[in-house]
């Protein structure tokens, strides 16, 4: 162990030592020694005894300063590099009344940090034992650099009338140690937290095998990350009580941001504890938990994503798959007799609303609470979680797990997977008393494939982006589990609009009976202008194109050739992507909007109040190789107070389950307007002062500026 400085003692008189010289006396080598020069890179000290006391004895000790490590990436996100900023600022600058101790912690500090940081590095690579070495050593040397202020404790140094430093010096290190202690924490909680894939996927493997329990697993990862948030709240303490009186002006406001950083940590620990009891129901820790998995077509499109044509009732318990059992729509929707009137837009292709057709809003929770009605209605079971899942998914997940054998039928890939399902299912292969008979083959055959622990890299990543393109959406009827989706947005709620703020969503209901959306390209202009008064006037238009043809046909002849299906009836090329595009549009704006006038096909306006939005109704026709356009030109109700400035903002959402729209956004001002700002930077502004943004809508957009006279 290490000597502290309160080891030192003044044995010798008027000594001096140069322990960067290559001589080396036994006496120096012994003194050396007891000072440990290793840990406290001393430069120098002296007049340690009271001042007042004369003749003193004294010693002078000379080393080389060790260079502080470079700044690198930091742990827990953001929040870690707030702490540590806070942790330099005040080391380099709190303790201006003591020169030789500002060196002494200083050093320490930068190399606490340094530890910290390679901390940091370990954990993001999932290296818990070299992380956790890491914080180790972190707290050590903020426990010794702490020890190294004995000396200030006292009343009658030269330092003792700068207590509030020393006050600082102090809270500052505890706020160290502390910081690598929550570090420690939750390090072993993420380890808890990374063997429940683990288990899961042995499990699939192994179904046989006794395998640990997964919500046991999350109950210590619980426990690890309440111990993490004890230590981070008090090292928030420590480090919010330096008096800001100690901090030059020009870094209060950098100080002030970094403390808020610690805070956002805080903030996310206590989510995480809180949403835990959420996790553990979904897992089914106390009672087993049963979900509703719609498996949607967005090939033949609907609001929330495409149309259900099977869905799945699986039971979890104790964190594993108890029971899987998949379901054809029309086996429950045609047992049910009674008449129920569809929504306004549905009445275009039925006259009885059913559970294939209650995904109708395109805020999943609003579709999610009427599909689990229907599904108790049509004496189906009660279900407690419902996710959608749209079949574009299978696409990149079937790259991750290559081809899937199918029973005696053959491979199924990501290039072939989507033809041969919808022949065999739309041409009753298989028989038209059990016509998706394949999917109930399918899909445990692609489940087993994909729960492979080689694929959890690329699953992760494809669920992740899966959802921020909400080709998965989740709703639960239980409040904890449904507050735990909204917080991290997997639930495909609609954007509520603020006052003034401009809104956008293209909502197609394919109403044609065919899975032609996969061949429709929409192009989307969205033009604003703002007048001199602040006024907003918005010009949409939408283009719609059917981009089947004839290499498409030939491309389908070949694949199915090569699984000995030969005949392809007209009929059964109309309904898998060559037939008419019928499509009910809605057209989602802000509430209070007038429409002004229209050109393409006929447009209705009207109020939409679950949402609190109003809508405009329109449906287009297109056949294979033909567009269609519709114009739209209405006020929004937005009026910008120019004075002085003001922004204007639109929120343009894509529809779950569409590949992407293309999106352009144009902008003209009066010639008088100035513009201050724009977002995002893609957005370019020419010579005339008018604002282009094209991107497309594989993801929700945001558009801003701000102008003045």
């Amino acid at each position: 162990m290490k000597k502290k400085l309160n080891d030192i003692q003044a044995k010798d008189q008027h000594t001096r030592i140069n322990l960067g010289k290559n001589k080396k006396p036994e006496k120096a080598m012994k003194i050396k020694t007891s000072i440990a020069k290793k840990r406290s890179p001393i430069q120098k000290i002296q007049d340690i005894s009271p001042p007042e006391q004369e003749n003193q004895k004294y010693i002078y000790v000379s080393a080389k300063l060790r260079e502080p490590s470079r700044l690198a990436a930091s742990f827990i996100r953001v929040g870690m590099m707030g702490f540590l900023i806070v942790f330099l600022i005040n080391t380099m600058s709190v303790y201006s009344k003591g020169k030789e101790l500002e060196a002494e912690i200083s050093a320490a500090a930068y190399e606490g940090y340094s530890y910290l940081v390679d901390a940091g590095k370990s954990a993001s690579k999932i290296q818990f034992e070299s992380a956790l070495e890491a914080f180790d050593k972190a707290f050590l040397i903020f426990d010794e650099a702490k020890a190294s202020l004995w000396f200030l404790s006292g009343s009658k140094t030269r330092y003792s009338a700068s207590s509030s430093s020393t006050a600082a010096a102090n809270a500052i290190l505890e706020g160290g140690k502390e910081f690598a202690k929550a570090g420690s924490y939750f390090l072993e909680a993420l380890e808890e937290f990374s063997k429940i894939p683990v288990y899961f996927i042995a499990k699939n493997e192994n179904p046989d095998e006794d395998s640990p329990s997964i919500t046991d697993a999350l109950k210590v990862g619980l426990e690890k990350t309440d111990q993490a948030l004890v230590h981070i709240k008090t090292a928030s303490s420590f480090i919010n009580s330096v008096p800001e009186d100690l901090i030059p002006a020009d870094m209060k406001a950098r100080v002030k941001f970094a403390k808020s950083k610690i805070d956002e940590i805080v903030a996310t620990l206590e989510s995480t504890s809180e949403n835990f009891p959420a996790l553990l129901k979904l897992l089914g820790d106390r009672y087993p938990h049963r979900y509703l998995i719609l498996l949607q077509n967005n090939k033949e499109i609907r609001p929330s994503g495409g149309f259900i044509g099977s869905y799945a009732i699986v039971d979890v318990n104790e964190g594993y798959i108890e029971k899987l059992s998949v379901h054809d729509v029309y086996d429950i929707d045609n047992a049910y007799g009674p008449i129920i009137e569809p929504p306004e837009e549905f009445k275009a292709f039925t006259p009885n609303w059913r559970f294939r057709d209650a995904n109708y809003s395109h805020d999943f929770p609003t579709s999610a609470k009427k599909l689990r009605w229907f599904l108790q209605k049509e004496n189906g079971p009660s279900v407690d979680t419902i996710i959608a899942i749209n079949q574009g998914l299978l696409q990149p997940l079937l790259d991750v797990t290559g081809p899937v054998q199918v029973g005696n039928f053959g491979k199924l890939d990501s290039e072939n997977y989507n033809l041969l399902l919808s022949y065999i299912i739309e041409g009753k292969i298989w028989g038209k008393e059990n016509p998706k008979h394949i999917l109930k083959l399918f899909i445990p055959a692609f489940v087993d494939s994909l729960l492979k622990e080689k694929n959890l890299p690329a699953l992760s990543s494809n669920l992740y982006k899966a959802v921020q393109q909400k080709h998965i959406m989740l709703y639960s009827s239980d409040e904890e589990i449904q507050a735990l989706f909204d917080s991290a947005n997997l639930t495909g709620r609609v954007h509520e609009t603020a006052d003034n703020e401009d809104y956008l969503a293209v909502i197609n209901i394919s109403a044609g009976g065919t899975k032609s959306d996969h061949f429709i390209e929409e192009k989307i202009t969205h033009h604003t202008d703002i007048d001199k008064t602040g006024q907003v006037t918005n010009t949409l238009t939408i283009r719609r194109t059917h981009n089947w043809s004839n290499d498409t046909y030939l491309r389908w002849k070949t694949i199915l050739a090569n699984y000995g299906f030969s005949d392809m009836p007209d009929h059964l090329i109309d309904i898998l992507g060559r037939g008419r595009n019928k499509s009910v549009m809605k057209i989602y704006v802000p509430s209070d909007t007038i429409l002004l006038s229209q050109n393409g096909p006929k447009v209705q306006l009207k109020y939409d109040k679950e949402l609190k939005k109003s809508y405009f109704l329109t449906t287009m026709e297109i056949l294979a190789g033909e567009s269609s356009e519709v114009t739209i030109k209405y006020q929004p109700g937005i009026r910008l107070d120019l004075s002085p400035a003001a922004s204007y903002r639109l929120i343009s959402e894509k529809q779950p389950g569409s590949l992407g729209s293309i999106f352009t956004k144009t902008l003209s001002t009066d010639s008088d307007l100035q513009n201050l700002a724009i977002h995002p930077q893609e957005a370019r502004i020419d010579s005339t002062g008018d604002v282009t943004y094209a991107t497309n809508l594989v993801y929700d957009r945001h558009f801003s500026g701000v102008w003045s006279k």
